[in-house]
Order: structure tokens, then C-alpha cells, then sequence
């Protein structure tokens, strides 16, 4: 009975400690919600978090932001951190899943259908696509100079750009980088 009840202690006392050493830090604050609006440029951006006051200051979350600037957004969990970028990125070429990357030269753009025609250059691992794609409509266009990057829009493209492209499985680009 006795090692029983020295049994159940112990694993309550574990079980308590695990609890408390699984929070974090809390404290309780004020806030004051007063239909506060997030405004880039000349448009307002809808946010899923409302912003507050709090101290003399107005907090608003971090992500609606900076995407509304074209920013990407990330959270470190392991760091914890909030990593934000400039610019808008997107993932590498996925060839398992029946992505290609190919590079080449702008040669046309049909600004109208968000279509261009590029004259491909070859290594030994390009694979020969229709000259003539089509841009995703989500589809990230990155310009790079060095270590710089940044976001364009795709009636920003112009004839000649030395550009490198990830076409998804139904060759249409969803990434577009362009060097300089």
C-alpha cells in the first residue's frame, strides 16, 4: 500500500512539473480595441486578428503587414522567431513532383494573357519546352541584382531579361527569377 501511494506521488508530481514547465509566460494585460484600420497606400487590408492599443501604442499583427508591403512571412518555431523577408519568395523546383526548372531569354510578352515566348538555353539537364508559356495567376516574379531581391509585377517584364523559370506539372511558370 505504501509503494503504492509513494507510486501515485511521483507520478503526479511529474505529471504537474511536466504542466508547468510546458507554459510559457504569461501576463495579463489592457487593451484598447477601438476599430482600428490597417491602410497601405490607398488600400485598407482586412486582418483575421484585430488590432489594439496598448501602453500608447497600436499593435497590429505582423503577417497582415507585411504581406499588404509584399513581404513574406515566416515563423521560426525552434528559434522563435518571426523571420520576415522583403520580398515575396517561392519554393525551389520540385522535380518529384513533375516540376522543371528552364532558363533562357524573353523574346515576347502577351501582357494581355500573361504569356511570354523565350528563347531557351540549354545545358546538359535542360529538357526542351514549347517556347511559348503561360504565367500562373499567382505566379512569383523575382527580380535579383547580387544579393538583392524584390517583387515586380508581370507588366514589368521586357524583352531580353535573362530570366530562370519553374513550370509546374502543367508547364504553366509559377516562379519567375530575373537576373541582372
Amino acid at each position: 500500500m505504501r509503494r503504492k501511494v509513494m507510486m501515485s506521488t511521483l507520478i503526479l508530481f511529474v505529471l504537474l512539473s511536466s504542466v508547468v514547465l510546458a507554459q510559457g509566460y504569461y501576463k495579463k494585460i489592457e487593451v484598447l480595441y477601438n476599430s482600428i484600420k490597417i491602410q497601405v497606400g490607398e488600400k485598407t487590408i482586412e486582418s483575421d486578428a484585430e488590432p489594439f492599443i496598448f501602453g500608447n501604442r497600436v499593435f497590429v499583427p505582423i503577417r497582415t503587414v507585411a504581406e499588404g508591403i509584399n513581404c513574406d512571412v515566416k515563423w521560426d518555431n525552434k528559434t522563435k522567431t518571426v523571420l520576415v523577408k522583403k520580398y515575396i519568395d517561392f519554393p525551389e523546383c520540385d522535380y518529384l513532383a513533375g516540376e522543371l526548372f528552364v532558363y533562357g531569354m524573353i523574346t515576347e510578352i502577351d501582357y494581355d494573357n500573361r504569356k511570354i515566348e523565350i528563347e531557351q538555353h540549354f545545358d546538359d539537364n535542360s529538357i526542351e519546352v514549347t517556347p511559348l508559356l503561360e504565367l500562373n495567376e499567382d505566379a512569383v516574379i523575382l527580380l535579383q541584382r547580387n544579393d538583392k531581391k524584390m517583387n515586380i509585377e508581370f507588366s514589368d517584364l521586357k524583352c531580353g531579361d535573362d530570366i530562370g523559370l519553374i513550370l509546374d506539372k502543367n508547364k504553366k511558370v509559377r516562379g519567375m527569377i530575373i537576373t541582372y
